[in-house]
């Protein structure tokens, strides 16, 4: 797989193989799984009781500003994974969707994390991921995306 900036304002993924073009089609869903992930995605903002004022105002005004900023995201991501589907090989990333695709590959990492519970030894890239297993196949996501996360940082700065 290349990364590539396109144009001035797109990069490129060409050369995607199958098995990654399959992990990106799965983006938006697996970014979509909060449930077991909801105190990484939506952490308390404050601690102790003297602040319950405070939570209950985040929990009413933050928090659902940033479901429809991960929605959004994730719908972003979906609608740019459409044309990887019919093309294949290659993925054109507008540059104006970049920080939706750090979004969303972000809470996929969070999510794939705490599904399946890896901890810091499992993240640290020691030993190849067993594909075989299911636990296997997650971490090597993980760690696609998180790859893909980087390419999309410096791309973005």
């Amino acid at each position: 797989m290349r990364f590539r900036r396109a144009s001035t304002d797109s990069w490129e993924l060409r050369d995607v193989h199958p098995l990654f073009a399959s992990l990106l089609s799965e983006l938006p869903k697996v970014a979509a799984r909060h449930r077991k992930a909801q105190a990484r995605l939506y952490p308390d903002p404050v601690r102790g009781a003297d602040h319950a004022e405070f939570r209950r105002d985040w929990k009413e005004h933050v928090r659902p500003e940033l479901e429809r900023l991960f929605a959004s995201s994730r719908d972003i991501v979906a609608r740019d994974l459409s044309a990887l589907v019919g093309a294949g090989t290659k993925l054109v990333i507008p540059s104006g969707h970049l920080e939706a695709w750090l979004n969303a590959l972000n809470q996929a990492r969070l999510v794939i994390v705490e599904e399946s519970n890896f901890s810091e030894a499992d993240l640290d890239h020691r030993e190849p991921p067993d594909l075989a297993t299911q636990r296997g196949m997650a971490l090597l996501k993980m760690h696609f995306y998180a790859h893909l996360q980087e390419l999309l940082v410096e791309a973005a700065g």
